[in-house]
């Protein structure tokens, strides 16, 4: 009775094996679909094309323009209004807020074909926007959509209006959420529909810069940082060998001190690299586990393979030094 058992015990492990290597055999060599999607900046650029185009054929005038809201498609509350002149122009734009210092005011440079940014919109509301040419203003109405269902608004606003001014202030995100604007009312005038991470800053240019919203590593590593205008437009999309994580900092000549990794190193957020900002190309990088002992200064939460992380990086001129700040090191 036992060798029977024993028996069916054994031929049941061979057919569980044969039905599991079938098994494995089928799924790595079945057909599988993977969903193709653009890139961002090929849609954007696209959509930049279409956009010339419409306004070449069209020739639209400032008092009938074309407005298209969310224009690059990742950032609701934005617009572009576009017209022609017959000849070069200045154009001066007034976003009207609800007091002085919640209205956006703009000024173009001469031009004949007139593409104007609009930022600063009201959700859910009949945005004006004045166009003043020469004197003679044209108004413009914008009107925008709710706000997603799980925007998280401020709890309450405590300004004191002697103090503050009409500059926004921004709110990036860690995992989830909205990178978002809010006015000295605490009112929301811009948000991206995509998730950029980590530290947002302003460049020497203007523009804004932040992590990518593609991961590379769990549980919060991108692949890089982008940067971008107000309008949701990306420029550049700068992809690391070892990702981004938490900051960067831009150099003088316009050069990227960044945060990153070296995975291969079996470690994580104990990595510093120079990214050239015209190639995207590392020029140098510093790896702390040659500069720093591991096992001195633990904090609470040291691991091995985190033995540093790393918060911020900044760079000192005066002293020709890199500044960390790494919370598991008490450092």
């Amino acid at each position: 009775m036992k060798e029977n058992i024993k028996s069916y015990v054994i031929l049941g492990v061979i057919i569980l094996s044969i039905i599991s290597v079938s098994l494995t055999h089928n799924y790595f060599n079945a057909p599988m679909e993977v969903e193709k999607i653009d890139d961002i900046l090929l849609i954007q650029n696209n959509l930049e094309e279409q956009y010339l185009a419409d306004l070449r054929v069209n020739n639209y005038r400032v008092d009938n323009p074309k407005v298209v809201l969310n224009p690059y498609e990742i950032s609701p509350l934005t617009a572009l209004i576009m017209f022609n002149t017959e000849e070069p122009k200045e154009v001066s734009i007034e976003i009207v807020g609800k007091d002085e210092l919640t209205t956006i005011k703009h000024t173009f440079e001469k031009n004949t074909e007139h593409i104007l940014p609009i930022y600063g919109l009201y959700p859910d509301y009949e945005n004006i926007v004045i166009i003043t040419i020469n004197d003679i203003s044209n108004e413009v109405i914008i009107k925008t959509e709710k706000l997603p269902a799980d925007f998280v608004l401020p709890t309450n606003v405590i300004v004191d209006r002697e103090k503050v001014s009409d500059e926004l202030i921004f709110l990036t995100i860690a995992a989830r959420g909205y990178n978002v604007a809010f006015d000295r009312n605490g009112d929301p005038r811009w948000y991206l529909t995509k998730s950029y991470s980590w530290d947002i800053k302003r460049l020497a240019n203007g523009r804004i810069m932040f992590g990518s919203n593609r991961p590379i590593a769990p549980p919060y590593h991108t692949v890089g940082l982008v940067e971008m205008d107000l309008s949701g437009k990306i420029y550049r999309e700068y992809v690391m060998p070892g990702g981004y994580h938490h900051d960067f900092f831009e150099m003088e000549d316009g050069n990227l001190l960044v945060a990153s990794n070296n995975f291969h190193l079996g470690t994580v957020e104990d990595y510093i690299i120079l990214i050239d900002r015209d190639t995207g190309s590392v020029i140098e990088e510093w790896d702390l586990n040659k500069v720093l002992p591991k096992e001195d200064g633990k904090a609470e939460m040291w691991v091995d393979y985190d033995w540093f992380h790393n918060n911020s990086v900044w760079y000192d001129d005066v002293n020709n030094a890199i500044i960390l700040s790494g919370r598991h090191q008490d450092a």
